[in-house]
This record gives structure tokens, sequence and C-alpha cells, in this order.
């Protein structure tokens, strides 16, 4: 699969890290697309405060077939 384009949209308090927070969840993405999940539409998920790591696990969960996804 060639992932053709990924937007990561992080709040304005991530701002100071938000390059190594997107950097993180790009990468979970990649991972987990790589192990066959699949887009299912767009993610969304709240960050409450947490940072990239935590943050891509909930976005790999998202994916169809992902972790815990449908």
């Amino acid at each position: 699969m060639k992932l053709k384009r990924l937007t990561v949209k992080l709040p304005a308090s991530m701002a100071a890290t938000a390059s190594h927070d997107a950097r993180a969840i790009a990468e979970a993405v990649g991972q987990a697309l790589a192990k066959g999940a699949q887009p299912n539409g767009p993610i969304t998920i709240q960050s409450h405060g947490q940072r990239g790591a935590v943050l891509a696990s909930q976005v790999t969960s998202g994916l169809k077939g992902g972790r815990n996804g449908g």
C-alpha cells in the first residue's frame, strides 16, 4: 500500500513539541500499515494533554485492522 497523504493536526498547546509528536504519530501509522492495518477514513482523537507516544497509540488503534481497530 502506498500512503498518498497523511495530515496530522495538533492543538496549539503542543506547539513546542509538534514536530516530534507528529513524527511519532506518522511513524506509528507507517508501522501499523506495514503490518496490514488499513485506513478507514479520517481518525480523530482528543489529546487531553497527552504527548506523541500516547497519541500515536490512539491513532493506530483507530486504523481498521489496527491493534484495537475494527
